[in-house]
């Protein structure tokens, strides 16, 4: 088959944890031919979706991961399977590449993920669809509704909607001096939506990511540990891994939002749970796939290929 990744630049990678790199080589592996597209090179040329693409090969080598042939235009409904493997942030920028992927998506083109799930699947407000599983929650960028709920529950939690990794997330205390400047950073002077959540005390224990392949969820979490003095587990923040087996709490919350999920078109999802709840249903591009190859011999990459080749 003709595959395709579409991705940030694979020279920035971090070689040992970047699970779009096992991606590459699993397909390469099974010898599928594998078209490289940096996200900033998905185009229209009149009706038609192209995009600058690159043949690429991969190699498991800390010093040369990978070669590039000569870029050329393709168009997209030439590929068989293309993977949206961009990073967020979730911008302008990475919503109208969704709209490239739907043309061919109507060309007969398979998209992982699904561009409309993408578009209407936000990593962080669809929890709410499960809150039943969530600490208390609210979404906005109102300033009043905002320190009402901090004065509420005093230890609050602040998330930006469209980032990753850990990036622009902050511990707030209702009683610290900079609390207002701390809320005008995070909501761009109160005119941008955060979401705000009832600090969870667990988090200092790591919190977990359960990868899900087609509607399934692993048997076994990447816990990710934070750094001394730190709040954030996130492994581009400092964390450390370790591998667990889901207890009977996250197995029944993974299991319920799975098949939902797989109906969704969200062939690769990441649910990150703290404590006993659910805080994110990453679907841009989730990791821990080399954490769960490296320690644990588990590859996931090969049942994502055993359905797409199915």
């Amino acid at each position: 088959m003709k595959i395709a990744v579409v991705m940030d630049p694979i020279s920035n990678i971090d070689f040992k944890k970047d699970s779009t790199l096992l991606l590459i080589y699993e397909a390469q592996k099974r010898n599928h031919d594998v078209f490289y597209i940096e996200s900033n090179n998905l185009f229209f040329d009149g009706e038609d979706a192209c995009a600058l693409s690159s043949k690429i090969e991969v190699k498991m080598d800390p010093k040369s991961w990978f070669s590039l042939d000569e870029e050329n235009r393709i168009f997209l409904k030439d590929l068989d399977v293309i993977f949206m493997r961009q990073d967020p942030p979730f911008d302008m920028g990475y919503i109208n590449n969704t709209y490239v992927l739907d043309s061919a998506e109507n060309d007969g083109v398979r998209i992982y993920n699904k561009p409309s799930s993408l578009r209407n699947f936000n990593e962080k407000i669809s929890i709410l669809e499960y809150l039943k599983f969530c600490t208390e929650t609210i979404v906005t960028s109102d300033k009043n509704l905002i320190l009402n709920f901090i004065e509420k529950y005093k230890d609050v939690v602040a998330k930006p909607l469209n980032l990753m990794g850990g990036q622009g997330i902050e511990k707030i205390n209702f009683n610290q001096n900079d609390l207002i400047d701390k809320l005008k950073k995070v909501t761009k002077d109160f005119k941008e939506k955060i979401m705000v959540q009832k600090f969870i005390e667990r988090v200092y224990e790591g919190d977990k990511r359960i990868l899900v392949i087609n509607g399934r969820p692993s048997e076994y979490a990447v816990v990710r540990t934070p750094a001394m003095g730190e709040f954030k587990g996130n492994l581009a923040a400092g964390g450390i891994a370790s591998i667990e087996k889901l207890n009977k709490i996250e197995l029944n919350i993974a299991s319920e939002i799975a098949p939902k999920l797989k109906e969704r078109g969200i062939l690769i999802a990441g649910l990150d749970i703290v404590g006993d709840f659910l805080t994110e249903i990453n679907i841009t591009c989730p990791t821990c796939f080399r954490e769960l190859l490296d320690q644990k011999g588990i590859n996931l990459m090969e049942e994502v290929f055993d359905f797409v080749e199915s």
